[in-house]
């Protein structure tokens, strides 16, 4: 059994380092090239300049979903002995985040193609918005993964307390952005607190599991 728990967790690092690794590819690198926050008409000519780039990065926006699901299914499948309502819950919130941040990318790809760019800014802003409750899902999906840690021997209990702050991180982006406007998920400073999901994938990659024991 460990060696089968050692083997899920790893799996589950493997998904969990492509999302990490794939996500900025489609956000950071295409998106900040192409999109221009309050500039409609810019973006959309900037788009159908780089038609070949933009489509890529919807490559890489899939792709990178698909690993975030294919993560949680591993996770899943890991926890599910220690409890399998939280592994529901944790499942439940990843594929709702998912499937709403998927319609962003749908408003954004309709925005490419519209004509009047009164309705593209619209959907260009409704991207934004949803792009910005996305951070309170990418919070809201921790917090079963950490009571979990906290449930079991798998992971250390320390790893546990470090996702919270990621926790925190995301959902004080979200809070920040619809009540002042401003977007601190890209602060180099609050960023730290996101650094958990980097820690646990390290240790799911490098050490898999600590035991077998797990408490219920």
């Amino acid at each position: 059994m460990l060696k089968e728990n050692k083997k899920t967790a790893r799996m589950a690092g493997i998904w969990w380092l492509a999302f990490i690794i794939v996500g900025p590819i489609s956000y950071m690198i295409i998106d900040g090239q192409l999109l221009v926050p309050g500039e409609a008409a810019v973006t959309v000519s900037n788009i159908n300049s780089n038609l070949a780039l933009f489509w890529l990065g919807v490559a890489a926006f899939l792709a990178g979903y698909a690993c975030f699901i294919l993560l949680a299914k591993s996770l899943c499948k890991l926890f599910n002995p220690v409890n399998s309502k939280l592994t529901k819950c944790m499942m439940g919130l990843v594929i709702a985040g998912t499937a709403l941040i998927l319609i962003g990318k749908i408003a954004e790809i309709a925005a490419a193609n519209m004509s009047n760019m009164e309705d593209a800014a619209c959907l260009f802003n409704l991207r934004t918005n949803i792009e910005m409750v996305g951070e309170l899902f990418w919070g809201l999906w921790l917090i079963p993964l950490v009571i979990l840690i906290f449930k079991s021997n798998l992971i250390p209990k320390i790893i546990g307390g470090v996702l919270l702050l990621t926790v925190v991180y995301h959902v004080a982006a979200f809070g920040m952005f619809f009540i002042s406007g401003a977007d601190i998920s890209t602060n180099p400073v609050l960023v730290i607190f996101g650094m958990g999901e980097i820690i646990i994938t390290l240790w799911l990659l490098i050490k898999g599991v600590k035991k077998e024991r797990r408490v219920a």
